[in-house]
């Protein structure tokens, strides 16, 4: 009887695998079968391990948002995996997974080549192996704008180290690129010249935008773009 369910799960996984559409019971499905399984036998399993001896002041890290790792989902060689433990190093631009949550020291560097995409809670991060060579490589967030465009932000932090109360530490700072696909072509979109460029029918909204976000613009760039890019292409954030 054992190997009878063993054919049938594995012929169900196979069906879904070939499915366009992907609800709720299909992740319900890999979830269990990741179980049963066990996570240590899945191809996922595929990095060397993470560590990090970094001695920063509070709050300080090298991580995207948060050190803490949050539930979220990877595609690997177009295999879907979800309901993981993830982080995000932006120095190092490396997606790290942390196996077992019962085991906090166990943490993975995912093999970057064999990743497509991944999720950190509703933010996907797409894995730019296209990009061309004058960019920075690797991750970047995607969010589609329609009629074959997007927006994709990287984002990175540079290092220096400073001395406080005697001590050697390390400061991280939060830096972005903001990146347009457009006409089949990519183009870098840091400054709002280059924005106008792209759109220039559209010069006085951004202009107009430029004007009215200025705090938001400082306290929050990459909110700053998405919203910009929304408000040219008539979408609601």
């Amino acid at each position: 009887m054992k190997k009878n369910y063993s054919y049938i799960l594995f012929g169900l996984l196979f069906s879904i695998q070939i499915s366009y559409c992907q609800n709720n019971n299909e992740i319900q499905v890999y979830n269990w079968f990741d179980k049963n399984l066990g996570i240590e036998s899945l191809e996922l399993i595929n990095g060397i391990g993470h560590s990090n001896y970094d001695k920063t002041e509070k709050d300080q890290n090298r991580y995207y948002k948060t050190d803490k790792f949050s539930k979220g989902s990877v595609n690997l060689n177009n295999q879907d995996y979800y309901n993981l433990e993830l982080k995000y190093d932006i120095y190092f631009d490396e997606l790290v997974l942390r196996p077992f949550t019962e085991t906090a020291y166990l943490q993975v560097n995912l093999l970057k080549e064999k990743i497509v995409s991944f999720k950190i809670e509703d933010q996907k991060f797409a894995n730019l192996k296209q990009i061309p060579k004058n960019f920075k490589g690797g991750y970047y967030e995607e969010i589609i704008l329609g009629n074959n465009s997007a927006l994709y932000i990287k984002y990175y932090k540079e290092k220096k180290e400073i001395v406080k109360d005697n001590f050697f530490l390390l400061e991280y700072n939060q830096m972005y690129d903001f990146v347009l696909f457009k006409d089949n072509k990519f183009t870098l979109i840091n400054d709002k010249n280059e924005i106008i460029k792209s759109y220039p029918d559209q010069k006085r909204k951004i202009n107009d935008f430029y004007s009215m976000d200025k705090k938001l613009r400082k306290d929050d760039p990459a909110f700053f773009m998405k919203k910009l890019m929304k408000y040219i292409n008539n979408f609601n954030l």
